[in-house]
């Protein structure tokens, strides 16, 4: 089951007492790249926060949002007086140094917001790792919930147009067969206007037909072509990241219609041929999304 690179995912939860919303958005991306906004009193989990996101997802540019509210109290917020006096001493000396004029306000010291000391940065407080890790994986589950929910939709997408590649590809190898023995007797008669009633080399006429006959069979071409269908699906299939495998397939895929479309001048066949090149066209811009 293939998934797909877009998606959103929300959780919220209640961490070290504090409501708590969590989003991620993930976008297409080549490989893992990752943003973060986090309160900063979150920023020694960071690299646990990143690890957990790299264990549930492996492709995409995923960003995650983090907001709290504001259950700050005045029971909660103590003044650190030492802290302050020591700001305040040290703006009067830099007044006196540089010949400042002007009185010193409160409104000054509300600058410094070491000053205060709010709940949350009370020692010996629990750890809210654990917390926060149910949380984001929460979140990271509804986000894959929403990219597998794509990704069946683009595997039916994909299954709708390897059906119709494989439907044109019967018609092509039997029209490609119809021609043959067409083309090998145009070669005869060609070959009889420009001989005249001279003697005909059985021999080199033979071989020319010959390599005509292996100019227009497309046997081996369908054969990969039909290998390359069954290994699609089967990795379509796989639990873990296929994209690159599957975009890799697709351009020999790619390769192998040039190849059948390259070995015909037959209107009906060079048809299909640009019809199937529609298909892998579609598909190439859809397995742009998948992880």
């Amino acid at each position: 089951m293939i998934r797909s690179m877009t998606g959103y995912g929300k959780a919220e939860s209640t961490i070290g007492g504090v409501p708590t919303t969590l989003e991620v958005r993930c976008v297409n991306g080549r490989y893992l790249e990752l943003s973060t906004r986090i309160p900063k009193e979150w920023s020694d989990k960071e690299g646990a926060i990143r690890e957990t996101i790299r264990e549930n997802v492996s492709r995409g540019s995923l960003s995650l949002y983090v907001r709290q509210e504001d259950v700050t109290t005045a029971s909660s917020v103590s003044v650190d007086v030492d802290v302050a006096r020591a700001y305040a001493e040290a703006l009067r000396g830099l007044q006196r140094e540089l010949g400042l004029a002007g009185e010193l306000s409160i409104e000054h010291l509300l600058q410094f917001n070491a000053i205060f000391q709010g709940g949350s940065a009370k020692e010996g407080a629990p750890d809210v790792w654990p917390e926060i890790k149910l949380a984001l994986v929460d979140c990271l589950t509804n986000l894959n919930a929403m990219r597998t929910a794509e990704g069946t939709e683009l595997e039916r997408d994909f299954e709708t147009r390897l059906t119709s590649m494989e439907e044109s590809l019967v018609v092509i190898e039997r029209r490609s067969a119809e021609r043959i023995p067409l083309e090998r007797e145009r070669l005869f008669e060609r070959v009889r206007q420009l001989m005249g009633e001279e003697a005909l080399d059985e021999q080199r006429l033979m071989l020319e037909i010959v390599i005509l006959s292996e100019k227009l069979d497309v046997t081996e071409e369908s054969v990969r072509l039909r290998s390359h269908f069954k290994f699609f699906r089967e990795n379509l299939a796989e639990k873990q990241a296929v994209g690159r495998k599957l975009n890799f397939l697709l351009q020999e895929m790619n390769r192998e219609v040039n190849t059948i479309g390259s070995k015909t001048n037959d209107a009906e066949i060079a048809k299909l041929v640009v019809g199937m090149k529609e298909e892998l066209e579609r598909i190439r811009e859809q397995i742009q999304n998948v992880e």
